[in-house]
């Protein structure tokens, strides 16, 4: 129940909200008011009651010592009569002597025996005060004792209805009620045209902030006032601005950056293998003037050499035109390129990789891909290597650790040749760049005649 009332609430706008807390505090704060004072009211006029009926009983006291003494029961009946036909508030009025015998009452059928008994005052005490359930209702019911000098004469008893009181708490309460509905309802109306006031820039703040989440950055807020909200509105314009020029600065930024990557597959799949075509052609034009024979053979490997660089380039091409969220098996195409690359280069290469690989996001693994191809391209035209050990294990659930281990002959990872812009250096700087790109990063280990490891640590969450 709980639970469905928060949803309910949070659905809710913040106007209403505003206006719901609002109507609850000013509601609660009324209704404890009228609650406060009703029992204020009611200790009062209780007190007030409890005073005039004893100031009745004292009087009703001292003026019948004389009757008591002489057993006047026609005087000491007509003046409690008098009493309570002044009074609307007191329902009985009877005289008992110090025998407890009743000598006057104001009962019209009867005096009930069992009322004389209840009540009586203590000796030391001025008087006593009780309420009574009657079939009239609750009574206060006050005890006096009559003394002619020290002698106790009898008791003065006098009884007050308690529904009197009740009624003129009621009325006073349905005034105050009256009053407070009318206050609750003017601040309701004013907290109503407050919540306007807040709310309306709160919702232009919105609407504005959802056409910057649709791409239009040219919204405006027009600032009313110099309060927070002000400040706040302000503050989106500014922020506008500055995504518009980020925008700007981002669309450049994307070019650069996608120019920088196609030139980087274009490398990895031929602008090596290019480089290596000419050069052989130049080896051939060499050879017809020595060797006709052996340079035929050699075209015929360029030409077999061409059509895998033309393919390679349709490849690459294809993987352009493809979506980034297309589906990209990197297990079945490492496994495949693996087995070509042993049939080409007589190097053994052995892989360790865990099935769970395969769920890697299509664009990280193409560029995982082309890391690991080009580390093998490398190892096939510089390492004069047997072997390779081609690792991909996950370090937890959160990083994916490569290593490629080769058995060549090495090289000097500080020479700046193999790092700089020219052809030879372009594939490293490739594969810093794509491993950058994921968030991760490239180590080479490579002492002199020891083999070389490249190791790449890609972020996978």
């Amino acid at each position: 129940m709980q639970k469905n009332i928060n949803k309910i609430i949070c659905g809710w706008s913040l106007r209403k909200k505003i206006l719901a807390a609002m109507v609850s505090l000013l509601l609660l704060s009324g209704l404890s008011s009228v609650a406060l004072t009703q029992t204020i009211l009611l200790n009062i006029l209780k007190e007030e009651f409890q005073r005039k009926g004893l100031n009745s009983a004292r009087t009703l006291s001292a003026n019948s010592v004389t009757d008591i003494l002489t057993q006047n029961a026609p005087r000491l009946k007509q003046l409690i009569a008098n009493e309570k036909r002044l009074d609307k508030d007191i329902a009985y009025v009877f005289i008992i002597d110090s025998s407890s015998r009743v000598i006057a009452h104001t009962f019209d059928k009867g005096f009930p025996i069992d009322l004389a008994g209840i009540n009586n005052v203590k000796p030391g005490k001025p008087f006593n005060a009780q309420i009574l359930s009657t079939q009239m209702g609750l009574i206060y019911d006050i005890s006096v004792p009559v003394f002619s000098e020290k002698s106790l004469l009898g008791h003065v008893r006098l009884g007050f209805l308690q529904d009197n009181i009740q009624r003129t708490i009621n009325k006073i309460s349905a005034a105050f009620l009256g009053i407070a509905v009318f206050i609750i309802a003017i601040a309701i109306f004013l907290v109503y045209r407050v919540s306007l006031l807040i709310t309306r820039p709160v919702s232009k703040l919105v609407a504005a902030a959802e056409a910057v989440q649709k791409g239009d950055f040219s919204t405006r807020i027009e600032v009313e006032a110099k309060d927070e909200i002000g400040m706040l509105a302000a503050a989106f314009n500014e922020m506008a601005s500055q995504l518009t020029q980020m925008v700007e600065r981002i669309k450049h930024l994307t070019i650069f950056e996608e120019r920088n990557r196609i030139a980087i597959d274009l490398h990895d799949c031929c602008a090596q293998d290019l480089a290596n075509i000419i050069k052989r052609l130049e080896l051939c034009e060499k050879l017809f003037k020595i060797e006709p024979g052996k340079a035929i053979e050699e075209l015929r490997i360029l030409k077999e050499n061409a059509r895998d660089t033309l393919n390679r380039t349709r490849e690459v091409i294809f993987e352009l035109k493809s979506p980034e969220d297309a589906v990209f098996d990197l297990s079945k195409r490492l496994s495949s390129y693996i087995e070509d690359y042993k049939g080409s280069t007589g190097v053994s290469v052995n892989l360790e990789m865990q099935d769970t690989l395969n769920g890697i996001q299509p664009l990280k693994a193409r560029h995982i891909f082309y890391i690991i191809t080009e580390a093998l391209t490398n190892v096939k035209k510089h390492a004069q290597a047997k072997s390779v050990r081609l690792s991909l294990k996950l370090n937890g659930n959160s990083d994916l650790m490569i290593d490629i281990i080769d058995d060549g002959k090495g090289f000097d990872v500080k020479d700046e040749k193999l790092f700089g812009t020219n052809c030879n250096g372009w594939g490293i700087i490739g594969m810093r760049q794509r491993a950058a790109f994921l968030g991760g990063g490239m180590v080479i280990d490579s002492p002199s005649g020891k083999g070389t490891r490249v190791s790449v640590n890609i972020p996978i969450n």
